[in-house]
């Protein structure tokens, strides 16, 4: 749920096309029927104590054995799997720490023969983010400033869906700013029509994440609605990532992603880290 499912979203966008099985983010009490013995299970809550994980963790627990947990600490914790140490996330939000998730999930998969990734492409995405650092801050700088008054729409496809959820969940949290997004090919059946009303919809600005890796008639999608979007007045940008693999991109948008949420906080005068109305809700609940 919220910050701790983020790394799975991120892992199937980016391996969906070549993982031996299908992969399912479940963000609820309840988990499909046809959840069986031969199934295998991540559970993954950051504090280890999420509600909802630890409720549908018991109905899991009794239909497969095949179950690991990411974790810093909790119930989960105890599973086999992954414990995060997370020594470079010292306001302990679990959706400061989705690159901490992403590699845990992405060792438990590659462990169990569900995907294939090599040290040698890890290390060459931890090169690659070292190398344009400040690009990519200078880039989320300009998006920040862009958003700073506007409705944010964050638009993605394929192997980017994950990070699209990433950035909107953090836009939301860290920059305590309304954010939401919508898939292309999806959003060209219906969203568009819905752009003429009422009048303020023209406080939204679409940010388009793109890739030179995307199917080329979903290339060709974004192409065209921007031109829908130039003669309904509303506003837009696109951020394009520059490395050349599926898993390269993810982090590079990751990276970018993250920069944009704590620099709209920045342009609010707010500090990213407290989430004041979630905490409310939760203490409300366990009421």
């Amino acid at each position: 749920m919220g910050g701790s499912a983020l790394g799975m979203d991120v892992a199937r966008a980016v391996y969906a096309s070549s993982a031996t099985v299908p992969l399912l983010v479940v963000n609820d009490y309840v988990v499909p029927g046809y959840i069986s013995a031969d199934t295998f299970a991540i559970l993954s809550s950051y504090s280890g104590t999420t509600e909802e994980t630890l409720t549908a963790a018991k109905i899991v627990q009794q239909r497969t054995k095949l179950v690991a947990a990411v974790a810093t600490a909790g119930p989960l914790a105890q599973l086999p799997g992954y414990v995060i140490e997370p020594t470079y996330n010292p306001c302990g939000q679990p959706r400061i720490a989705v690159g901490y998730a992403i590699t845990g999930i992405i060792r438990l998969l590659q462990q169990t023969g569900v995907i294939q990734v090599t040290d040698g492409e890890i290390a060459d995405v931890i090169h690659f983010m070292d190398g344009n650092r400040e690009l990519l801050r200078d880039a989320a700088q300009d998006t920040a400033a862009k958003c700073k008054d506007k409705l944010v729409l964050f638009v993605g496809s394929e192997h980017l869906l994950g990070n699209v959820h990433v950035v909107t969940n953090q836009t939301n949290e860290n920059g305590k700013h309304f954010a939401c997004f919508f898939p292309i090919p999806e959003l060209n059946h219906h969203l568009m029509e819905g752009l003429g009303n009422p009048a303020s919809v023209k406080q939204v600005h679409v940010v388009f994440v793109e890739s030179q890796l995307y199917h080329e008639r979903v290339q060709k999608r974004y192409e065209i609605t921007k031109r829908i979007l130039d003669q309904q007045g509303i506003t837009y940008e696109s951020f394009s990532p520059a490395a050349a693999t599926l898993l390269q991109q993810a982090f590079e948008v990751l990276q970018w992603g993250s920069y944009v949420s704590f620099y709209i906080a920045a342009a609010h005068g707010i500090d990213p880290s407290p989430i004041p109305w979630v905490d409310y809700f939760k203490h409300a609940l366990a009421k």
